[in-house]
């Protein structure tokens, strides 16, 4: 199941390289010398990021494009999560900086916020049940996670035919996750507690 998912991981990643690298090795004939409006509202699909294999959401920018909300329904194949899961998540993320120009690319170099998850399903629990487990068996929910993610984007605000499309990437991890490797240091590393997400945004 390991093996899978990180092989799926690998091709995605690799997937998500080669486009990138393909937008900027265009020629500069594809530049558009004028942008294109944008509207505030948008389409995201995610890979992982901790609301299962694939996500789809949709969001409003705010704050003169500072903040971002977003709403996202994730699903996990048994294939891969050893059993089906679907998540709903609300995301809310930070961007501080202004948009770095790239050619025909605009770069937001750091891109920061929180996301609240929800796991569907009978096995997992808001509020620890009393008459299945004793006081503080667990000490937090298995359903509701609360994760912490940092990144950056990559817009095509000059690429002729995809103006309105963004690529994204994020490292985060879970705040338990983060609690019990700040508690056990020695036992939990970064690697296992911190995961990578890509993402495509296109404006509406």
């Amino acid at each position: 199941m390991g093996s899978k998912f990180n092989g799926c991981i690998t091709k995605v990643r690799a997937a998500f390289i080669l486009l990138a690298t393909a937008l900027l090795l265009q020629v500069p004939g594809k530049v558009h010398g004028q942008e294109v409006e944008r509207s505030p509202y948008y389409l995201k699909t995610q890979f992982a990021g901790d609301i299962g294999l694939v996500a789809v959401g949709f969001g409003r920018e705010h704050l003169q494009e500072k903040l971002e909300t977003d709403l996202f329904l994730g699903y996990l194949p048994a294939s891969v999560g050893g059993e089906q899961i679907l998540t709903a998540a609300l995301k809310a993320t930070y961007i501080p900086f202004q948009d770095i120009p790239l050619a025909m690319l605009d770069w937001q170099p750091f891109r920061t916020g929180l996301q609240l998850g929800y796991t569907f399903g009978d096995d997992y629990f808001g509020i620890e049940p009393r008459d299945q487990y004793p006081k503080g068996y667990y000490g937090f929910s298995t359903a509701l996670h609360l994760y912490y993610f940092m990144g950056g984007e990559l817009d095509l605000a000059r690429v002729e035919g995809l103006e309105k499309l963004g690529l994204y990437y994020e490292v985060g991890t879970i705040g338990k996750y983060l609690i019990s490797y700040l508690q056990n240091p020695g036992y939990l590393g970064p690697g296992k507690i911190f995961h990578l997400a890509l993402g495509v945004k296109v404006s509406l």
